[in-house]
């Protein structure tokens, strides 16, 4: 498969690669350079090896879930997904996943841990619909996050340490 086309899978539809490229790195917080960074590409297999949508799923839900109940996993994944629904947020899984500060895990580059099958369960049966969060569109975990504009949120539950709003 060509860069073009792992491109293409992932959502990046811009009329030139270069560009293309360069919104990729944007987006995965990879240093664009003027040649081909050695992470790209391995990073773009990574992610469009099998299923694309699995695959980026999966890595958010093991990067902000690692300790987390089954259940939280799950819903975290549909988070994910509720926002890909919702007219408020960004129409495709990438950039819901890498919107500027909709995920920490983006900016500090736990997203690239190579997820375990717990995640894929987890991922798997948020895209098949399953959703503990009650159709939230936020979770936080209420003993690390700083923003001061969550306090606004109305939680609905929460699962592990995280809740859901």
């Amino acid at each position: 498969m060509s860069l073009k086309e792992r491109l293409l899978l992932l959502g990046y539809k811009k009329k030139s690669l270069r560009v293309n490229l360069i919104a990729f790195q944007n987006d995965f917080k990879i240093s664009p350079e003027r040649k081909l960074h050695h992470l790209t590409i391995p990073r773009l297999k990574q992610l469009t090896t099998g299923d694309t949508q699995l695959n980026l799923l999966a890595r958010t839900i093991y990067s902000e879930t690692r300790g987390e109940p089954y259940r939280g996993m799950v819903a975290v994944g549909a988070v994910v997904l509720n926002r890909l629904k919702s007219p408020q947020f960004p129409n495709t899984l990438v950039k819901v996943i890498t919107e500027p500060l909709a995920f920490t895990v983006i900016s500090n580059g736990q997203f690239w841990l190579k997820p375990n099958q717990r995640a894929y369960r987890a991922a798997r049966e948020s895209l098949k619909g399953s959703d503990p969060s009650a159709e939230s569109l936020y979770f936080f975990n209420p003993d690390k996050s700083t923003s001061t504009w969550i306090k606004r949120l109305r939680p609905k539950l929460r699962i592990g340490r995280h809740v859901f709003a």
